[in-house]
């Protein structure tokens, strides 16, 4: 397979410094053309990028070029694979639009590209092909490239809107009963050479697990972190457009500012769940790997 797409890579990367130029243009207009939700998250993109809040257009172009792996320091030693989430408004001339559209288009091609790369492998474990990715990456140039960062779109707000109405929604949870055999099988999947020790440790875990709790295993699985949707209202219809983990960009003339929007909290509004107490999960994961805790006892 002598097709890789790092061509497109590297034109992205092109385009994005183009996007960043434009933005910082953008920036010098008069009028309120930027609004960032004051999440708690937001003092982590001020310490990765060295941007403070005062200069939205800055911090967030530093944010659509994020395709690299964050350094494990940035914002307190969070993993390093972490995307950061940065919702708001950014107002944008046209030509800055279009070429954050090329930015977009860009991306699909790439992901789509490494998709059929990846398909036109011999068969073999999915960690493998990720690892025969991450070594071509680095062959050709971007040995820290995240796939999860050069995959985000950038979400563009249609011209001539009435208003745009921002909405958090929550984290989805599920949590399901699993087996011993079920985590068995799991676990000699992700180590069939028995070579990872971390692995190997929780295989003991679950072999000495007692008999009387082999019912108890329930694994935990967030389908989403807690995000901003994004709708606009145009002629009395309202209608989704996406969702903000990045800033969106609103197509404004010189001198404008933001159509009328709604500010937000910087967190879902908290809810209090009853949970029965002889079904309440340890909070510590008994197979972090699975993502597979443990139910409490009935007396602890």
């Amino acid at each position: 397979m002598d097709f890789f797409p790092a061509e497109t890579l590297t034109e992205l990367q092109r385009q994005l410094d183009r996007l960043e130029q434009d933005l910082i243009a953008d920036s010098r207009e008069s009028g309120e053309r930027a609004y960032l939700v004051e999440i708690p998250e937001l003092m982590r993109c001020e310490s990765a990028f060295s941007t403070e809040r005062s200069k939205p257009f800055q911090l967030s172009a530093a944010l659509y070029r994020q395709t690299d792996h964050l350094d494990a320091t940035a914002g307190g030693g969070s993993d390093a694979r972490e995307t950061l989430q940065l919702p708001g408004l950014l107002g944008a001339s046209q030509w800055t639009l279009e070429i954050a559209a090329e930015v977009n288009r860009l991306k699909a091609r790439f992901e789509q590209e490494i998709k059929d790369w990846k398909a036109a492998l011999p068969e073999m474990p999915a960690l493998e092909k990720d690892r025969l990715v991450r070594d071509k990456l680095s062959g050709h140039g971007f040995p820290r490239a995240h796939l999860r960062q050069i995959y985000r779109q950038i979400v563009l707000c249609p011209p001539g809107v009435d208003a745009i109405a921002l909405s958090w929604v929550k984290a989805r949870k599920s949590i399901r009963k699993v087996s011993v055999d079920w985590c068995e099988k799991k676990l000699e999947k992700m180590d069939p050479q028995m070579q990872d020790p971390g692995i190997q440790y929780q295989r003991r875990l679950l072999g000495g697990l007692d008999p009387s709790r082999a019912d108890h295993l329930r694994q935990i699985q967030v389908r989403s972190r807690p995000t901003v949707q994004v709708a606009v209202v145009e002629n009395d219809a309202y209608r989704q457009i996406g969702y903000s983990s990045m800033p969106v960009l609103v197509q404004l003339d010189p001198g404008k500012s933001l159509p009328d929007f709604t500010r937000i909290a910087g967190e879902p509004s908290a809810t209090v769940r009853r949970v029965r107490k002889d079904r309440t999960i340890e909070p510590e994961p008994f197979l972090a790997a699975l993502r597979v805790h443990l139910l409490k006892n009935q007396g602890d």
